[in-house]
């Protein structure tokens, strides 16, 4: 009697509402505080109004100082749409300082910093309104020859300006807002929307993809005692060396004609080797680009060939001309069997046929021997240096870190 009689209470104490849990709400939370910068853009000179320029925004924040939080997202900057009016709004933007940049075909970039805008400062609850005013453009128009003086269509034409680098060095540099632009079926370029001042002309032939697959038809084999040539990069007047390239100086809204030259055909040599990762086994599939050395002065961007390496690791880079390189090894991210990016590897060794191996060292390659290596440290390595003389540079060795 006693056994049920308990039972009978824990069934009933179990069955006894419980008191319910009343949630917490959390506390409203502020609104982010927000500014409202509007304005105008116009013809310079003039109060009418350019509709389709795109104006952006982009944060400035002192340097050593971190974002505020919570920051903003990841992308590009705000981007606004001017109408017929020439007008545009944004709403709603964090106090602070922006440097604002206006862009519109045909027309040069906005005056101010070198080129590359306007700075404004807008503060809480503040409704800023500002003019902004652009210049027509200056042109630089003329045509692109072949080696035979035929028109050469498809090819790659560059305004550049000569910078100050580092240590006093010069670079050609793209010049602000201006892409690259491909000749026409007549070998015919326009390039429009300069600021008015100096710029250097460079046309290239088309660049292989760095990521071209093992579909790509490998090079064709070297016939011996011929010598290979290449069209390489070329700059006005009709010259394969940066530092002779000369200006061309244009005025406020001006337009240069009859920029004409022909590219430039010369001795092209091949680079090939070994990647490897640091056991010594062969990295199959890793993408090997050459790249221009920037204390070269020629420009940032200058591929000097790529290629991929086969199963046993081995690369061949074809149509190099002579120069100083900077060699890296990429391999694909693969996640659940798909390729889903690529992984850069720091090159940590090179060598060539016939020198040591430098264990996270850097290897100078010319004509097919190692001319020096310095020393490494632990991490991401320098890029291994090859350089290109009179021959072709075989037996290159990298040997690629995994990421970390």
């Amino acid at each position: 009697m006693t056994l049920v009689l308990g039972l009978v209470v824990a069934v009933t104490l179990a069955q006894t509402p419980q008191p319910t849990q009343t949630p917490q709400t959390p506390p409203p939370q502020p609104a982010a505080p927000t500014a409202h910068l509007a304005g105008r853009v116009t013809v310079e000179g003039t109060n009418a109004p350019l509709a389709d320029a795109r104006v952006f925004v982009m944060p400035m924040f002192a340097r050593g100082t971190p974002p505020p939080r919570p920051m903003m997202p990841m992308g590009p900057p705000p981007e606004a749409i001017t109408d017929q009016d020439g007008r545009f709004a944004f709403p709603r933007l964090r106090p602070g300082e922006y440097r604002i940049d206006v862009q519109r075909t045909g027309y040069a970039p906005l005056e101010g910093d070198g080129g590359r805008g306007r700075t404004i400062q807008v503060a809480e609850g503040q409704s800023a309104e500002v003019q902004l005013q652009l210049q027509k453009g200056a042109v630089i128009s003329g045509r692109i020859l072949s080696p035979s003086g035929e028109p050469q269509t498809d090819v790659r034409v560059m305004a550049l300006r000569r910078i100050q680098g580092p240590q006093t060095q010069q670079r050609l540099m793209p010049a602000p807002m201006q892409g690259s632009q491909q000749t026409n079926d007549l070998g015919e370029f326009r390039l429009a929307g300069l600021a008015p001042g100096e710029y250097f002309v460079s046309a290239s032939p088309q660049m292989q993809s760095r990521f071209g697959g093992p579909g790509v038809a490998p090079p064709a084999p070297a016939v011996p005692g011929k010598t290979q040539t290449t069209i390489t990069t070329t700059y006005y007047p009709g010259t394969a060396d940066a530092a002779a390239a000369q200006p061309i100086a244009v005025a406020r809204g001006a337009e240069v004609g009859n920029i004409s030259f022909t590219l430039q055909s010369v001795p092209a040599f091949r680079v090939s080797g070994v990647v490897v990762d640091e056991d010594g086994k062969p990295v199959g599939g890793a993408f090997v680009n050459l790249m221009n050395d920037p204390r070269s002065g020629q420009m940032f961007m200058g591929p000097g060939g790529s290629a991929r390496t086969n199963d046993e690791g081995r690369f061949t880079i074809a149509s190099v001309v002579a120069g100083s390189y900077h060699a890296t090894a990429s391999v694909p991210i693969i996640m659940n069997g798909v390729a889903g990016g690529v992984a850069t590897w720091s090159s940590s060794v090179g060598s060539a046929s016939g020198g040591p191996i430098v264990s996270g060292g850097r290897g100078v390659v010319t004509g097919g021997a190692m001319v020096g290596a310095g020393g490494g440290g632990a991490g991401m390595n320098p890029p291994t240096e090859v350089v290109v003389a009179d021959t072709d540079v075989t037996g290159v060795r990298i040997v690629a870190r995994k990421p970390q």
